[in-house]
């Protein structure tokens, strides 16, 4: 899930490192409406407390994704064609749907958890095991959520960001749901330990070959590439929370920001 957040991260930094449009004609009226404009929001930095200890994890991710990650997929890509290897994401993105489904129940979204159930069998039965997305193309979409956002749902802010060893962006409230959401895989239930590593580097492979071509636009297209991931990471994390926040009924009033901070409603 972590890898589908990062994939839509991805896309919002290419678009804010994009060349930036042509400014108005001259001749057009200002308007006090444009201000927001001009208008700053945090910066991603302050949110960055071990700052030095994410680069050097940085530093390790980028060696094994240019040693190891990019040469694997590289092959992948030549053995299996472009649509087997969009199969084998979505048999992955299927076996994800029971921690889906879990997590809607605990952030008190039934109609969530009726389309998660819903695409789950329907996938999972006439879309063979997941491998064709059977209930999207009957309207049913795919939502993406987890146990981070589960948490922030119920008012726990993000703390500081934070680089995990080989999966990359994250904070410290979603390092701690990234854990219950890998104990709620159902994979982990049956599996030897050995097995699981296959799977999840199976799913990690396919996830990393569905993402690299951002991941290289962005890269040679950043001064420094570890604030852009932050900020794109961030940024698209915290438009995620607050969606999912702003639906659920009983958040009326006051509610902590990512920062913890009270903001009041509007």
């Amino acid at each position: 899930m972590k890898r589908l957040a990062l994939l839509s991260a991805l896309s919002l930094a290419l678009a804010c490192a994009a060349p930036p449009p042509a400014p108005a004609p001259a001749e057009e009226a200002w308007s006090e409406d444009d201000d927001w404009l001009f208008e700053e929001g945090p910066d991603p930095a302050e949110r960055d407390d071990i700052e030095g200890s994410n680069r050097l994890t940085f530093g390790f991710n980028e060696g094994f994704y240019q040693y190891l990650a990019d040469p694997i997929a590289t092959g992948f890509a030549w053995l299996v064609p472009e649509p087997g290897r969009r199969a084998v994401f979505r048999f992955f993105a299927n076996l994800e749907s029971p921690v889906l489904f879990v997590n809607d129940v605990l952030q008190l979204a039934p109609l969530d958890a009726t389309k998660t159930t819903s695409r789950f069998v329907i996938n999972t039965t006439v879309g063979i095991v997941g491998l064709f997305d059977v209930a999207g193309a009957v309207g049913i979409e795919r939502h993406e959520t987890d146990f981070g956002e589960t948490l922030a749902v119920w008012g726990t802010p993000s703390g500081s960001y934070v680089v995990i060893p080989i999966l990359g962006p994250s904070t410290a409230r979603d390092t701690f749901g990234e854990i219950v959401d890998a104990v709620l895989q159902p994979t982990s239930w049956f599996l030897s330990p050995g097995q699981q590593v296959l799977i999840r580097t199976s799913n990690g492979l396919s996830a990393y070959d569905v993402e690299r071509e951002r991941l290289d636009a962005l890269r040679a297209t950043s001064v420094d590439f570890y604030a852009a991931i932050r900020g794109a990471y961030l940024m698209d994390r915290d438009a995620r929370v607050a969606k999912r926040r702003e639906t659920r009924w009983w958040r009326s009033g006051g509610a902590a920001d990512e920062t913890g901070v009270e903001a009041s409603a509007d």
